[in-house]
């Protein structure tokens, strides 16, 4: 039962572990002294591939992306912003290595025994099954979908990229992928300075 328990809590404990990375790179600080407001650049100047191509998925990014902005301080300004926001999805199609443990299990015995008690013999048998012994491991490739969400800030006056925030990770279930873009664009504006 404590078996079960264990392998239950761990699995648990993998299942809610992020499966994507993060990354950011930035010229300098973006914060509040510097710049006020921000707008979004046209949707045809953002692009978008398989999984993300839809309106749903557009709309959870912006809105995602606004409510982290929003919550750092930043207002939403389409006249004239400090800050213009493009974001930019891929899918590509991957060849991943996996590598798998092989072990060897030696067979099982049982094996005679002899012990003395009160100055006789006593036969007895024991039973022996080793542990699986580590022999090396295994190479399984994989095809996997490898998608990527691309957060650019970029200052209005100068029209230089000021700050990128992106996240990599699997998209196998196109419905999870989308679910998650929220968590996802939280996750790449803890990058941001």
């Amino acid at each position: 039962m404590k078996r079960l328990l264990l392998f239950l809590g761990l699995a648990v404990g993998l299942a809610s572990c992020s499966s994507y990375e993060y990354y950011s790179l930035s010229n300098h600080a973006v914060n509040n002294t510097n710049y006020k407001t921000y707008a979004w650049i046209p949707e045809t100047q953002s692009k978008t591939t398989s999984v993300y191509n839809n309106d749903i998925a557009t709309d959870k990014i912006v809105q995602a992306a606004s409510a982290e902005l929003d919550k750092r301080g930043f207002v939403l300004d389409h006249d004239k912003p400090d800050l213009l926001i493009k974001y930019t999805v891929t899918v590509n199609k991957e060849t991943k290595t996996m590598y798998e443990p092989v072990y060897y299990n030696p067979p099982a015995r049982i094996l005679p025994r002899i012990t003395y008690y009160q100055g006789r013999p006593r036969y007895y048998y024991t039973y022996i099954d080793p542990l699986p012994v580590y022999v090396g491991t295994r190479a399984q490739k994989m095809q996997v979908k490898e998608g990527s969400i691309v957060i650019d800030i970029i200052d209005r006056k100068t029209s230089k990229l000021i700050w990128r925030g992106w996240a990599e990770g699997e998209v196998n279930d196109p419905q999870k992928a989308i679910n998650d873009i929220p968590d996802v664009i939280s996750n790449i504006f803890k990058k941001l300075n």
